[in-house]
């Protein structure tokens, strides 16, 4: 379309380094936590905006395989590729989301030695999806707030499998921090830590009231991490 002139104004054609200087995000692009990433695979056209990120480690969470371009251009970007999705594939029979997967991803994600990191898959919804939904599991999101990220990024094909396998998944099971887990994550753990505490400190109760109040809290965690834009409805200010 043809911009109006305006008068007093002179009106100039974007110069063809402004052109090649936009920049173009990869499907599904999004940031999960501070230098941590999540993406479907990317085309030739995103890699301006993936340079700009100072990528450090891309996991490829698929049993597919970027375009032959775009690992040549990690490549020569210094990132590190891990196949994790090929490399937990042990038989077509297998189910693309496995413990193993989780375990292998968030073990690469709570570890900023290799931040800033990026989660790939092929559509970047449901693998990558389900790794993020665990991960807000370990966070102590409550599981509405995480089935709602997940379904934001699948939409309109959600997969009952993924939602169920975010649901059933057991936090206990997740591997153990490593010896630098990034900053976000010790933040999020203090806080929870003086929850726990002033839980501790409450005046007892009796035993019905304390498994009253333990659901509570267990199926009303946070709904999502500091620094995550929400639109939160106070239930006290609904009328009756």
């Amino acid at each position: 379309c043809t911009l109006p002139s305006l008068p007093g104004v002179a009106m100039h054609k974007p110069s063809a380094s402004l052109a090649d200087a936009l920049l173009c995000p990869p499907p599904k692009f999004g940031q999960v936590e501070p230098s941590v990433f999540r993406a479907a695979f990317p085309r030739s056209e995103s890699l301006a905006h993936l340079r700009l990120l100072g990528l450090r480690t891309a996991l490829n969470l698929s049993r597919e395989l970027p375009a032959q371009d775009v690992l040549a251009w990690f490549e020569a970007q210094g990132v590190r590729v891990a196949h994790l999705g090929i490399a937990v594939w042990t038989h077509p029979s297998v189910a693309p989301i496995s413990a193993e997967l989780v375990n292998a991803a968030l073990s690469a994600v709570l570890d900023r030695e290799q931040h800033p990191l990026l989660l790939l898959s092929a559509s970047g919804t449901h693998e990558v999806g389900t790794i993020v939904g665990c991960l807000r599991r370990l966070q102590q999101w409550s599981l509405s707030g995480a089935i709602d990220e997940y379904r934001s990024f699948a939409a309109p094909t959600p997969r009952l499998s993924c939602e169920q396998f975010i649901e059933t998944w057991d936090p206990d099971l997740a591997p153990p921090p490593r010896a630098h887990p990034p900053p976000w994550f010790e933040s999020q753990h203090a806080l929870l830590e003086s929850d726990a505490e002033a839980w501790r400190r409450m005046p007892c109760c009796d035993a019905e009231e304390a498994a009253r109040l333990r659901e509570y809290f267990r199926v009303s965690g946070a709904l999502c991490s500091p620094g995550v834009a929400t639109t939160l409805v106070a239930e006290d200010a609904v009328a009756d």
